[in-house]
């Protein structure tokens, strides 16, 4: 009789481990942390609180984190999009794009995929942003946004993976950063709404999208005043 209630106290005990494990295991993502994101602007982002942030991955100071850190977002169900660009990269790209801006031209560019803007145009959290954002599924094609001539294709820049640079009449340009693979090269010539690449998340960027910049004279301008 004694045996058995030990075997039956035992059994309940397990049940009660399992359960309470069960209630204590954390429900969230991993984010990496990439060069020139804050802990600040990683809160905002997935809109979790910032001290709470800290208490629960034990962050004294947010300002020694690091590239290469595992931020553990509570309560997140995916690993979102932290834009950021090291600014020597942005610079090497801009050295890249055609500088003038002859002639008049009312261009009218269309969207180089259909999809959610996950990252407006502008300066935020004191972080700018050069283009839009545009999340698509992993493989989507990517159209010229407007007939032009293919100035760069190719992977030299790290944070922007595989980009491709279109340069059009009155000194504008479009960019097209991230994709899976580029499927045109320097020096073709492409008519609007020609298969350029596909979606992909090469460079810095943790989800499937394209970053889409709108040149004119090498200064970004806001892509969304010439989309149709």
């Amino acid at each position: 009789m004694r045996h058995r209630y030990l075997v039956v106290l035992c059994l309940l005990l397990l049940l009660l481990a399992a359960c309470g494990g069960h209630r204590t295991r954390r429900r969230g993502v991993y984010h990496p942390v990439r060069p020139g994101q804050s802990l600040y602007r990683i809160a905002k982002t997935y809109r979790v609180n910032m001290k709470k942030l800290k208490r629960v991955n034990r962050i004294s100071d947010p300002a020694k984190i690091r590239a290469g850190d595992r931020i553990f977002i509570p309560g997140a169900r995916k690993v979102l999009y932290v834009p950021v660009y090291r600014p020597e990269e942005t610079a090497v790209l801009e050295r890249k794009l055609p500088a003038s801006s002859t002639g008049v031209t009312n261009l009218r560019f269309t969207w180089p995929v259909k999809g959610k803007i996950i990252a407006q145009f502008g300066i935020e959290d004191g972080f700018k942003n050069n283009g839009l954002a545009i999340a698509a599924k992993h493989g989507t094609l990517i159209r010229a946004s407007e007939k032009g001539k293919i100035i760069y294709s190719g992977s030299e820049l790290r944070d922007y993976g595989n980009l491709i640079i279109i340069d059009h009449q009155g000194g504008f340009a479009t960019v097209y950063a991230h994709n899976r693979v580029n499927l045109v090269r320097r020096g073709e010539k492409v008519k609007k709404g020609e298969v350029i690449a596909e979606v992909g998340m090469t460079g810095v960027a943790e989800t499937p999208y394209v970053h889409f910049e709108i040149r004119r004279g090498g200064k970004a301008k806001d892509p969304l005043a010439f989309l149709k």
